[in-house]
């Protein structure tokens, strides 16, 4: 059974449906997403492979394809009219080619986005087109809010071309050159005003650190004034959290020794290099979380129940599964280590991403 989350307004953390407030930051504020269940599960659409970016399984609607389309569509215009029409085509797909080849740069050179962005984005063509053309991200908690900025300068936009109409010998491209003009100060103020406001997170890794709501800040002030109260673990619960540390060492050792053997074996930029690592990263982030999942539901709960006993034992069970793939991959990295025929590995790296891919599902 796929595992369904809810997501901190706060933090943007992942949270356990079971669970009534944020372990990352105390908020009880959350928003459903199911979006995550259909994007893990389901095949990629056309829809995705064309106007999509695909980052390791997760979409993000790409503006440079977008641009390219809007530019190949407003240029076919102009050559519909034009008594050799075959040349206004192939006019017209130079220029989107030349638009696309600069989104694509900036596309390359801002790299991945982060976690919190990537979950929260492929909610449908539609929602995402939306979600583009009238509001904001914040690259921090992944949520979206109204952005006036976009909507002004649409408004603006709309309203020039409906006035240029009016302009005696004003055709189409005068118009949209017209109304560009003045639209684009308007967003350019607007954005700076965004930007100065709602800064980027100055960490870009995959976890981001959150800033806790004003009023958590000030119990955390008042609890740090009392006396200090150690919560007891309840002891049926020692032995999990022995399992989980012991499970934890053992998989960073072996993460290490995977890692070392990769280095040897390939070089960078190989493909099947950067393909092993991926993959070693992807086991790392899912152990880490369902560790770190398991050890947080120890500290917390607050008696020993059948419900609390089998989600332990299940996410020991897929730690378990992890550190067994990673065996795996270090035999036969050992095995192949003075071989010329990468056909086994290749075939074991599908293998485990089909494998880690099953585990990120499982209930």
């Amino acid at each position: 059974m796929t595992r369904e989350y809810k997501i901190c307004n706060s933090c943007g953390e992942k949270v356990d449906l079971d669970y009534n407030f944020c372990p990352n930051c105390k908020s009880q504020s959350f928003r459903q997403t199911a979006v995550e269940v259909r994007r893990k599960t389901s095949n990629p659409s056309v829809v995705h492979k064309l106007l999509y970016w695909n980052y390791d399984g997760e979409y993000a609607l790409a503006k440079s394809k977008l641009g390219a389309i809007f530019v190949f569509i407003f240029a076919l215009s102009f050559a519909v009219t034009q008594p050799e029409l075959h040349v206004g085509i192939i006019i017209s797909a130079i220029f989107a080619l030349i638009a696309f080849l600069f989104g694509y740069l900036i596309h390359y050179f801002r790299g991945k986005p982060n976690e919190v962005v990537l979950e929260n984005n492929d909610y449908g063509l539609l929602t995402d087109l939306s979600n583009l053309l009238f509001r904001w991200q914040n690259k921090r908690t992944g949520e979206y809010v109204l952005s006036k900025t976009k909507i002004i300068s649409e408004v603006v936009f709309v309203l020039f071309m409906i006035l240029d109409t009016g302009v005696q010998g004003f055709d189409l491209y005068s118009m949209l050159v017209v109304a560009v003009v003045f639209t684009a100060p308007v967003f350019a103020v607007g954005y700076v005003i965004h930007r100065l406001t709602n800064p980027y997170p100055t960490n870009h890794s995959n976890h981001i650190q959150s800033e806790k709501p004003k009023e958590v800040k000030k119990q955390e002030e008042l609890e740090s004034t009392a006396p200090a109260v150690e919560k007891t673990l309840i002891p049926q619960f020692e032995n999990y959290k022995a399992k989980v540390n012991q499970l934890r060492a053992e998989f960073d050792a072996k993460d290490d020794v995977a890692r070392e053997l990769i280095e040897k074996r390939f070089q960078p930029p190989q493909m099947t290099y950067t393909r092993f690592i991926s993959l070693v990263d992807k086991s790392k982030k899912m152990f880490d979380r369902e560790a770190d999942s398991a050890l947080t539901i120890l500290n917390l709960a607050t008696e020993d129940s059948p419900r609390v006993d089998t989600e332990i034992k299940l996410k020991i069970h897929i730690m378990k599964s992890i550190i067994s793939k990673i065996d795996d991959l270090t035999n036969e990295l050992v095995l192949t280590m003075d071989s010329s025929d990468d056909g086994d590995v290749d075939a074991l790296i599908d293998d485990m991403e089909e494998g880690i891919g099953s585990l990120k599902n499982y209930k």
